[in-house]
Formats: structure tokens, sequence, C-alpha cells
């Protein structure tokens, strides 16, 4: 019975520590469930990719599915929206196609990245099988610069520039072919938070996005060197950007669409004026302030010994005549005509023999954002540059880098340190509006009190006039 008793125990021992054992297990498993991160369980993957606006390093974690675009997306959302609710551009760091062949001699009218400020998470354009977008977006790029040589092209090419400047070349001439009275256009997912939805069925403007590549590290100390920086900002070695940079080589094919292919929520007030030729006063007043903020003398003076056929002359460095006795339209056509040589001849130094046209581009681009349409019907020059695409891309740039440097000047040209006492600066702002008061000043001589109120008056009713008011 002894031995009986004792072999028992000894069974009931081993059952009872295998059923403590079973417990345990699952004990541990719950502590281990309750406890532990998940993540370390199962340690996920986490990459980065650089922010193209502060180039810092963000980090993805894809065990949640996320993709670097989206991880991208959300990092621009919370530390880089701005003021207006507009977006910075997301680039496109992923994907990108290499030109085809037959059009890589065309990469510089597309080699800029698209403006920061219109386009945020462009959507990529849905290949089909067996197709090849960016060929037919190239196809239709060449044709166009291959038509600019016509009058009536390049004015679309023109009037297009005078509301999407900040575009490239390239990208300016797929706009105009595809929705010639585009106004703004943006991204899907810009429209989207900005409140506005693409209509059902609309078409997208098909344009090129570059992927650019990555930003040069300093070989010293391996910092990542910000855009146009020619020294480390942590150890000051020189960047050596020359040969650290290069031109995108991929490209992508990405669709915007224009205001008017929207609905929803209305965005903030954004005049886009009609064109056309009456004489608009407030972008004369702003000529008159930026020429007078660079130190250029612009003379009205009466020269009865010149013939009438000349309107007006750049004289450099720094003079410009225009004849009195035309009417205000004209006189502010040949000022455009004038302002826009200083800027082509004695800033940017451009050669003479294309200076002519590239001002009479440039004046009509600025002309035209304005509303003013500056009259411009032939180009004689524009069938030679088409000649030599080489040619034809740098004088493009040119016109847009004249006329850009014109708008955002022109934009900052009220900005001056008053010239009339307070007191009569505050009456005449509360007439006519301080944006009149301030323009007038710039224009005036100093310290003239009536000058200032009859050309305020004048720029407040030419506004009212404009507007229907």
């Amino acid at each position: 019975m002894v031995t009986d008793y004792r072999t028992q125990q000894q069974l009931n021992d081993i059952l009872n520590f295998g059923i403590s054992l079973v417990f345990m297990g699952f004990a541990l498993a719950i502590v281990k469930e309750l406890v532990l991160d998940e993540e370390t369980e199962y340690l996920p993957q986490v990459v980065t990719v650089e922010c193209p606006i502060c180039h810092k390093e963000v980090e993805v974690h894809q065990h949640n599915a996320m993709s670097r675009s989206e991880a991208l997306n959300q990092h621009i959302k919370k530390e880089h929206t701005s003021t207006m609710g507009l977006h910075p551009q997301a680039l496109l760091i992923e994907g990108g196609e290499p030109l085809p062949p037959p059009y890589r001699h065309m990469a510089g009218f597309i080699s800029d990245p698209l403006p920061e400020y219109s386009l945020a998470a462009l959507p990529a354009v849905e290949v089909e099988a067996g197709e090849r977008k960016i060929d037919a977006v190239m196809k239709q790029l060449k044709d166009g610069v291959e038509n600019i040589q016509d009058s009536s092209q390049f004015r679309l090419f023109l009037t297009t520039m005078s509301k999407f400047h900040d575009y490239s070349i390239g990208n300016l001439i797929l706009i105009g072919l595809q929705k010639p009275d585009a106004t703004r256009v943006a991204g899907f997912m810009t429209w989207k938070e900005l409140g506005r939805w693409v209509k059902l069925g609309e078409k997208g403007i098909a344009i090129l996005a570059p992927v650019l590549p990555p930003r040069p590290t300093c070989a010293a100390c391996g910092t990542k060197i910000p855009k146009g920086a020619r020294y480390c900002p942590q150890c000051g070695q020189p960047a050596g950007i020359e040969e650290m940079e290069t031109a995108p080589k991929y490209f992508k094919v990405v669709h915007v669409f224009d205001i008017s292919q929207t609905e929803g929520k209305p965005l903030p007030e954004f005049e886009v004026p009609v064109l056309s030729g009456e004489a608009n006063e407030e972008l004369l007043a702003r000529l008159l302030a930026l020429m007078k903020q660079r130190g250029v003398l612009v003379s009205f003076e009466s020269r009865p010994y010149l013939s009438s056929e000349t309107k007006g002359q750049y004289t450099p460095p720094n003079q410009i005549w225009i004849r009195p006795e035309e009417p205000r339209a004209q006189q502010l056509k040949t000022l455009l005509h004038e302002v826009a040589h200083y800027y082509s001849e004695g800033v940017f130094r451009m050669p003479r023999h294309d200076a002519e046209t590239i001002a009479e581009s440039a004046a009509y681009v600025v002309g035209a954002h304005y509303g003013f349409d500056t009259g411009v019907r032939s180009f004689p020059y524009v069938a030679l540059w088409a000649r030599d695409k080489k040619m034809l891309e740098q004088n493009l740039n040119a016109i847009r880098r004249v006329a850009s440097a014109m708008l955002e000047s022109l934009e900052k040209a009220e900005l001056l340190p008053a010239t009339i006492p307070g007191t009569d600066l505050s009456r005449i702002a509360d007439k006519y509006g301080w944006w009149a008061a301030r323009l007038a000043e710039a224009v005036c001589p100093h310290n003239d009190v009536t000058c200032v109120e009859r050309e305020a008056k004048r720029l407040a009713e030419s506004r009212k006039a404009r507007r229907g008011i």
C-alpha cells in the first residue's frame, strides 16, 4: 500500500506540474500581449525619406501600409502649411521615366521644378497596358514648340506665361495647348485641401514633373547642402555644387486641373483681369514707382525734333523717355517696352540682337498679367529662333526671366519711404485708399502734396472704371 501511495503521489505531482506549465504559458502570452509593443514583436521596417522643402528626414513605418508619398504629405501638411492654405509642392520622388530618345534634346524645356505655391501631392497619371503617357505628352510638347513660330501660337504662349510665369517653358506650352483659358491650376489633392473637388468627367491637364536628384552632401562632414548654398552650413567647407548638382533625368506625367474644372468652397479673392487695350493707371503708376526706386529717370518732356514714329527710348544705363503727346494707352505700352529693355539690356546684359523681341514679348506678358493688351500681333524673330531649338529655349527662358523679374518687382513698387507729411498722406488715403495714396506718393516729386492728391484720385477713378463701379 505504501508503494502504491508514493507512485500515485508522484503521478499527481507530475500532472500538477504539467498543468502549472500550461497556465504559465497562457499567463506569459497575456502579459506579452498587454505589455510589450507589437512593433517590437514583428520588428517592422522603418525607412526615411527626405522632405524636399526643409530637407529633414521623415520616417516611414511600412508596417502601417504607408507609402513614402503619404508620409511626406503628412509631414508637409503638419510643418509647411502656408497662411493661404496652399501647401508647397511634394516632389514626386517615386517613379518617373527617362525621356524617350527622340525627345531628349528637349529636356531643357521642362527641367525646372514645378512651382511650390500651387501644387501638392500630384496624382500620377495611370498608365494603361502597353501605353507610355510620357511619349504622348512629349509629342504634344514637340508639336507645340515647332508651331510656336506662328504669331497666334506665340501670343497664346505669352498670355499663358502672364498667368503662370513660374512654370517651365515646356509646361507653359502644354497648359496653353490643352486649356488656353486656364487661370489657376493645381493638383487634385490641393483642390481637395482647399475645399474644392474636381467635377465628374473633367479631363486633367497633363504636364511633366521632373524627379529631382537628392540634395548633395558635404564631402567633409556629410551634411546635406541646402539649395543655392555654396558652403556647408555645418562645417563651412566649400560645397562643390558645380560637380555635385545634376539636372533631372527622370520625369513623371501628372495631371493638374483649372479652377473652372472644380466646384466647392470659394477661394480667397483672386482677380483675373480681362485683357483689354485700355490704359491701366495702377500699372502705369507702379512702373513709374519701380523706375524711381531703381534710380532710372523717366522723362515725359516734349522732343519735337524726333520722328513721330519714335514713341519712346531707353538710353543705357538709366534713362527712359516717353513721348508726352501720345494717348495714355500708348504711353503705357511704350513704358512697358522700355522698362523691359532696361531689364533685358541693363540688368541681365542680354544680347542686343535679341533684346528687341525679348523686350516686346516681356512687355506683353507683364501687361497681360494686369489686364492690359499691348496689341502685339507679330514677332518676326521668333521664326528664326525656332529653327534652332537651343536658341528658342534660350530666348523663351530670357522672356520669362525678364517678365518674372518685372512682375515680382512691381508687386513691391509701392513699398517706398514716405515723401509727404503723414497727416496729408492719411487724409488722401482716407479719401482714395491707402494703395492709391502710396502709389501716387511714389510717382510724385518729393513733398509735392498736390501731385500726390491728383494722382491718387486718378488711380482710384481708373480702378472703379475697370471694375464697372
